[in-house]
């Protein structure tokens, strides 16, 4: 059976068309706040299926599905239609096995395109996929069959609210029966032991948090055991976790689990490869371990740092997490973030014009956790739309969500924060969902303080650049998005203290721009002994002496080279050669007034997977002007003036929000009304742009 805390009663009907629970637990997962996932459970139930589900995301591999679920019979049979179908197995029938399953899908013919069946699998990530072509069958044929074979399934309820396997396609399926059928392959282990972890930092000597594998020869990793810290995965509480290629692991089996130090399991006996990390700082504890029958195996694991940023007065945040906390103290996510050494955690309630996810108990002060150096902090992604761009807004003191009659007018989120003493942003590199559009209309305006610029292994530059070229101030940030992209931390900012750290501190120098990103490489940067964020003031010809250094821990990745960039092109580069650590001393002439950053690389340098760091801009200033880039400024200008036309003449599209079950009718309503409001801003940050493009030709020679 699964385990007794993954289960809880069903809530009460809300009286869908196919006679759905939204929102509600499912028996096999205990639920955790609002459902931000569109989850509908079917009333359709066939032989060792427990639940159907109509998704939006499976845990499982397939996610950011927007078809919603309905019913209909074709050909005397009733069928489940929609984009993503979710099936619990019986418990009874099959709960952590390791075997081939076969699965027998019968599929309406004119209502189903190619589709993809993932499932919870033994070893690797855990997530087994294959993918299906339909046949069309003989002329009038309304069913087909397809019989597949679900390799090393093991059935164990990775998926959302607890499924085991899932079908999905973005054009439609209706699936009108499902058999399941055992092998009855799996062996019963021989015998059981017990292994006991330790986590320590080596220093300290102090029972410290973090992230751990466990596998067997074959690459299983055993359920964890109630020791292990239960998190919070939407409304979910899960042991379990896959790792995404991005998160950093040096075993090809990418399960893991989170623990508080200390951490004891029944396990069958064997030989296991143990991982434990603690996010880039530390070495990766990397061993075998042997567990014999009868006998406990104590594994002290004593984790030691490549290196120390606190002492050096840099603290890690992570920009982008989405959780929701019932109380401030909240344990488990404290130990969640604490086991990937993130010391601000952002916690954003997540919002759209119907209304908000996420939720966080308090805000301000009296709305953070801190333990040893390691914070919960609340704070937004809100307001949000797929037409203009998601956006943050951090250390709040309440939350800011306008109702739907002004939701596209960001700009009064964006002076608010900034009233309360809040840092915003745009979110998601200022790419995904037309962010390029909204980000246009407000930073003209000096109420755009960031962009989370290095997400998902991508650190897309052109965008940012421009905007510093055009002589805006934009800092970087990076947000993991967890449990949409990453685990918290996988990217994180550090940001300069001087002095005790705390939030509020931490907040301060970020806001001063005492900032790199990364995920994976170390910096440190001055030039003329000014940090990242500082305005020099030079006279023409000046000489601008930088120094920078990078290291990387070769745990991680090897480090390839530390480059400077100035306004935007390479000008110095330091390769590594083979060394975690590099120098690099450069002087720039300061003929006109400039921004200048340095970014490092590691050898990891495939699309959507870069081992990269990037430093907040220093502000060279030569007699008093601006540090835009003169040349440039045209091309810039004509690029933001058109996106702001965007903003107005195209169409908005209700069914690519991420939640449409709730905001596609409030979004075909409100637009129109909406466009009118936007229409005097848009002009006027228009007007901003030429204004810019005016004052450099001016000031041409």
């Amino acid at each position: 059976m699964k385990p007794a805390s993954r289960r809880l009663p069903a809530l009460c009907a809300l009286g869908s068309a196919v006679a759905a629970l939204m929102a509600a637990p499912g028996p096999g997962v205990r639920a955790h706040g609002s459902e931000a996932r569109y989850v509908v459970e079917v009333d359709w139930t066939r032989p060792r299926i427990a639940h159907t589900y109509g998704l939006s995301y499976s845990e499982l591999g397939l996610g950011a599905y927007r078809n919603e679920v309905e019913t209909r019979t074709v050909a005397g049979r009733r069928c489940v239609v929609g984009g993503l179908i979710g099936f619990d197995v019986d418990d009874a029938y099959a709960f952590d096995v390791d075997e081939p399953v076969t699965l027998t899908l019968t599929y309406a013919t004119a209502l189903t395109t190619p589709f993809t069946v993932v499932w919870d699998r033994n070893g690797g990530d855990g997530l087994g996929r294959t993918e299906v072509r339909p046949e069309t069958g003989e002329a009038g044929d309304a069913l087909q069959s397809v019989t597949l074979t679900l390799d090393r399934a093991r059935l164990a309820g990775h998926g959302t609210r607890g499924i085991d396997v899932a079908a999905g396609s973005r054009d439609g399926l209706a699936v009108c029966d499902v058999e399941v059928a055992r092998s009855g392959a799996t062996e019963a282990p021989a015998a059981f032991g017990r292994v006991r972890l330790a986590v320590t930092d080596a220093a300290s000597g102090r029972p410290v948090p973090a992230r751990v594998g466990l596998y067997d020869a074959t690459g299983r990793m055993p359920l964890p055991s109630d020791d292990a810290i239960l998190v919070h995965r939407y409304t979910d509480e899960v042991r379990r976790l896959s790792l995404t290629r991005r998160a950093f692991w040096p075993s090809p089996h990418r399960q893991a689990f989170y623990v508080d130090g200390g951490y004891e399991a029944r396990v069958p006996t064997g030989t296991y490869e143990l991982v434990v990390t603690r996010g880039i700082e530390y070495r990766v504890h990397h061993a075998e371990v042997e567990v014999r029958p009868g006998d406990t195996t104590a594994v002290p694991v004593a984790l030691e740092r490549f290196a120390d940023q606190p002492a050096r007065g840099w603290y890690s945040g992570d920009a982008h997490i989405h959780v929701e906390r019932h109380t401030v103290r909240d344990e488990n996510t404290w130990a969640q973030v604490a086991a990937e050494d993130v010391h601000v955690a952002n916690l954003l309630q997540m919002g759209n014009m119907a209304g908000t996810h996420f939720g966080q108990p308090a805000w301000g002060e009296a709305g953070r956790f801190e333990r040893d150096g390691h914070a919960l902090v609340s704070g937004q992604e809100d307001p949000r739309t797929v037409h203009r761009g998601h956006t943050i807004h951090h250390n709040l003191q309440r939350p800011l969500h306008v109702g739907p009659e002004g939701y596209f007018l960001y700009h009064r989120v964006f002076e608010e924060s900034r009233r309360q003493g809040g840092v915003s942003g745009y979110a998601h590199q200022a790419e995904l969902f037309n962010g390029r559009r909204g980000i246009a209309l407000d930073v003209p305006f000096g109420i755009v303080d960031f962009i989370e610029i290095l997400q998902q292994g991508r650190l897309p530059t052109d965008l940012w650049y421009g905007f510093l070229d055009l002589g805006y101030k934009l800092l970087p940030a990076a947000g993991s998005d967890f449990p949409y992209m990453d685990l918290p931390g996988v990217v994180r900012s550090y940001v300069r203290i001087d002095g005790p750290f705390s939030v509020d501190a931490w907040f301060a120098a970020f806001r001063a721009g005492r900032v790199y990103v990364t995920n994976g490489p170390l910096l440190e940067v001055a030039a003329n002994g000014g940090a990242p964020g500082d305005e020099l003031h030079v006279e023409p010809g000046a000489q601008v002496e930088v120094v920078a250094e990078a290291s990387l821990n070769p745990d991680l990745d090897r480090l390839d080279r530390l480059e400077l960039v100035v306004h935007g092109e390479v000008v110095a580069t330091e390769p590594a050669r083979g060394r975690d650590r590099v120098r690099l001393r450069a002087t720039v002439t300061a003929d006109r007034s400039l921004w200048l950053a340095v970014r490092a690389f590691g050898e990891r340098q495939e699309p959507g997977n870069l081992t990269v760091a990037h430093s907040a801009p220093v502000y060279v200033i030569v007699a008093g002007r601006p540090f835009y880039r003169d040349e440039r400024v045209p091309e810039l200008v004509a690029q933001q003036r058109a996106r702001l036309r965007e903003l107005l003449t195209e169409a908005v599209d209700p069914d690519r929000d991420l939640e449409p079950w709730e905001t596609r009718s409030l979004l075909s309503e409100m637009w129109p009304g909406q466009r009118r409001l936007l229409a005097p801003r848009v002009e006027e940050a228009d007007a901003r742009y030429r204004a810019l493009l005016e004052a450099v030709e001016d000031l041409r020679p």
